[in-house]
């Protein structure tokens, strides 16, 4: 199992979030401009004024949606951290107080995908794990899926703590969220503002 799925399914079931809607937005999306690009392409290309009329008004209301969204990110994000943040503590305590030999594969398999990837150890470092000088083996660079359920040493352990490098990881997948929909509405705004001094010169031919 993916860490992407096993996060993304453990935050979609307990707080009814559902993280890959994402995914389907940007493909939606992506879908959208292609149709919009083929009205300006056919209307830059055959001077048809009803073409380009079409395409400035279907531009101008995607502008209008990235910049509700953008919007909504900006008010959403101290959320989206919260969430994240409780997520991570609710997994990890439920495999620390449960101890190494009582937590089950269902329990490690969150804790293992945050540590194996952001490579960190328990929430605040490896003392957060009370396990008499254990750690879990995801903690250390050895780690494999087959060594799920097992310990290493705390000496060999990351010793980052996952949870300000999880919410640096979501800042920064945040940031670079703002930036991809900036940089696509100043495009297609330079789109509109070609396709109106195109429709001028047609204008001034005609």
């Amino acid at each position: 199992v993916s860490t992407q799925s096993t996060v993304s399914s453990g935050i979609n079931a307990e707080y009814g979030v559902d993280i890959n809607i994402a995914a389907y937005v940007v493909i939606v999306l992506g879908a959208l401009l292609l149709l919009v690009s083929f009205f300006g392409f056919f209307g830059a290309c055959t001077g048809k004024h009803s073409l380009l009329n079409v395409y400035l008004v279907m531009v101008g209301a995607v502008v209008a949606l990235l910049v509700a969204v953008l919007i909504y990110g900006f008010v959403m994000r101290s959320r989206a951290e919260d969430m994240v943040a409780e997520y991570i503590t609710d997994a990890f305590d439920s495999v620390n107080n449960a101890t190494s030999s009582n937590a089950t594969v269902d329990q490690f398999a969150v804790v293992n995908s945050i540590q194996t990837v952001v490579e960190c150890c328990g929430t605040t470092g490896p003392s957060y794990w009370s396990w008499g000088g254990q750690v879990p083996a995801s903690c250390c660079s050895n780690f494999t899926t087959s060594m799920a359920t097992e310990t290493c040493n705390e000496a060999d352990a990351f010793t980052d703590g996952c949870m300000d490098s999880s919410e640096k990881l979501v800042k920064d997948a945040l940031l670079a969220l703002v930036i991809l929909l900036l940089i696509i509405i100043i495009f297609l705004v330079a789109c509109m503002v070609f396709a109106c001094c195109s429709k001028k010169e047609y204008e001034q031919v005609a």
